[in-house]
């Protein structure tokens, strides 16, 4: 019995193909099902800090192999794109795999330090590896359809975060958060489908080359703007963001702090892959609304600040503001605002992180959520130290790297030569601004948590906190100080991925290779000698038949 020869594919494989990228994705979604197992908590452990640190290694070895410009791909059941679902890692897919690594670590690690005996029963360390297969293959897939179904795996670990406790605050939050994102998901996927409808594809790569076949058109910038919609819900930006400040808080610490640092982050990529890989002909519309929601969103987020007097509702605010400075970044549209907005995500990733542990720690010391406290100066001069490098770093003042971001931003705002000029000084005005808000919220944490005396009816028992509990903390700040000491290197690399993304063309090869993809009409009855009717296909595209039926 001879075994026929395989089905040829009608597009070869592109010469990048690698399974690299889908180690990520792959590894932390059978960490997630294994901690499913009863496990001792050690076990758990110390297997999802090990897992973590080699997701952490395989992302680091992402970005060294996407370094030279290389599009790496990946291509499942070696079903060519754009037929096949496709992975996918460019430089900035890669770097956003490996801050969500570093992130997860320092959420892990704490995680560990701290145990939460109710949570865990109910798979709090499987929950958070789920969450993190959903985020990663956010950032590493090629395709739009694929991309929904990365949201969803992503939100229904994050539903069972956000509830994991079932107090009254998590389930009223929870629901405004489910709503919101249930609403969001829904536009998505009925989006997909009129694109599909449009342009007979969803591949990221053969949009982008579909819609520049098909030039500037009003179904393409009205499907581009739902999607604008969406992922401005997804990261929170005003007026859609109502649900973010209220949620966070409200989950434990750990969770809190990769929710603050790496979720909103995933809308603002599906924002840059969209104008900047997918959909470019009509670039306006987008800047101006991404100007807009930008401005007001700093502004929304920075008032928030000043309102507020618990550590975690405070830097949820934060959160906020941050994602109106890379909006109004993405708004200005030049290469030199991509560079300075990727730079400003990484800063505020790994700051935002550091401040919800610090946060965590703070808490568990003095057994309270308000900054009302004084005094912890004289008790705990590290943690002064860790919080004025935080709070420095996130109102943008020097020496720090939140200071070389905000600087870049506003540098790129006033260089950039647009019709939008006038939208781009309003959102320099609303940065700066915010900016000087952020300080004075800053400076009352610092009064209210660190300076000064407690009254001595007030005096507070602290608790004790190991230095390995701390070290998670003191961790995620030696990385938030890095983001200043190497500010050459990380610039150097935020500037090559943002070349990259003004080159789509690198994008389409790496997906689809050099050849373009050609979909011919569908066949007709009618019509035998077309030239895709099933007896006119070359013997090349045919599966082979083993031998003719019998009579």
């Amino acid at each position: 019995m001879t075994v026929p020869d395989p089905i040829q594919l009608s597009w070869p494989l592109p010469g990048t193909e690698s399974a690299l990228p889908a180690a990520p994705v792959i590894l932390a979604l059978g960490t997630g099902l294994l901690l499913m197992l009863p496990l001792s908590r050690a076990a758990r452990s110390a297997l999802s800090i090990g897992v973590t640190l080699l997701m952490t290694v395989l992302s680091a070895l992402l970005v060294w192999s996407t370094g030279d410009g290389t599009v790496l791909s990946h291509t499942m059941g070696a079903w060519a794109a754009p037929f096949g679902i496709v992975l996918v890692a460019d430089r900035l897919s890669a770097w956003m795999s490996l801050l969500t690594s570093v992130s997860l670590l320092m959420t892990v690690l704490y995680s560990a330090a701290f145990p939460d005996r109710v949570r865990e029963q109910y798979h709090l360390f499987a929950l958070l590896q789920l969450l993190a297969a959903g985020v990663q293959l956010s950032f590493l897939t090629g395709d739009l359809f694929n991309l929904f179904v990365a949201f969803e795996v992503m939100l229904v670990a994050s539903y069972a975060l956000t509830v994991l406790g079932s107090t009254r605050e998590q389930l009223r939050e929870g629901f405004r958060y489910i709503v919101m994102n249930l609403v969001a998901s829904a536009l998505l996927v009925a989006t997909c489908g009129m694109i599909y409808g449009l342009l007979g594809t969803l591949n990221m790569a053969h949009l982008a080359q579909r819609a520049t076949e098909l030039g500037p058109s009003h179904y393409v910038s009205a499907f581009s703007t739902l999607l604008l919609i969406v992922f401005a819900s997804k990261s929170a930006q005003f007026p859609l963001g109502f649900w973010l400040p209220g949620t966070y808080p409200a989950v434990p610490v750990a969770v809190g702090a990769f929710f603050g640092a790496i979720l909103t982050k995933v809308g603002i990529y599906a924002l840059i892959r969209t104008f900047s890989t997918m959909f470019t002909q009509e670039p306006l519309i987008a800047q101006t609304t991404l100007l807009i929601l930008g401005s007001a969103t700093m502004l929304f987020g920075a008032l928030g600040l000043v309102s507020q007097r618990e550590w975690r509702r405070i830097l949820s605010f934060a959160v906020v503001t941050s994602v109106g400075y890379m909006a109004f970044g993405l708004g200005i549209g030049t290469p030199e605002a991509l560079d300075a907005t990727l730079f400003y995500m990484t800063v505020s990733v790994l700051v935002t992180s550091a401040m919800f542990l610090l946060a965590g720690i703070a808490e568990k010391a003095t057994g309270t959520s308000y900054i009302t406290v004084r005094g912890m100066l004289e008790h705990r001069p590290l943690w002064a130290a860790a919080f004025m490098l935080g709070a420095l770093t996130i109102a943008g003042l020097p020496p720090t790297g939140g200071f070389i971001a905000k600087f870049a931003l506003v540098q790129a705002g006033f260089a950039a030569s647009s019709p939008l000029t006038p939208l781009i000084y309003l959102g320099i005005l609303s940065a700066l601004l915010s900016s000087l808000i952020i300080l004075y919220a800053m400076l009352n944490i610092w009064r209210g948590f660190f300076w000064g005396k407690a009254a001595k009816d007030k005096e507070v028992q602290l608790r004790p906190v190991s230095l390995r509990q701390q070290a998670p903390m003191l961790l995620a700040m030696f990385t938030v100080a890095a983001t200043a000491l190497a500010a050459g290197p990380l610039g150097g690399l935020t500037s090559r991925i943002a070349a990259q993304l003004a080159d789509p063309q690198q994008y389409i090869s790496g997906v689809l290779g050099d050849r373009p993809v050609q979909i011919p009409p569908a066949p007709t009855a009618e019509d035998p000698e077309a030239p895709d009717h099933p007896s006119s296909i070359s013997p090349a595209r045919r599966a082979p038949k083993a031998e003719e039926d019998h009579p």
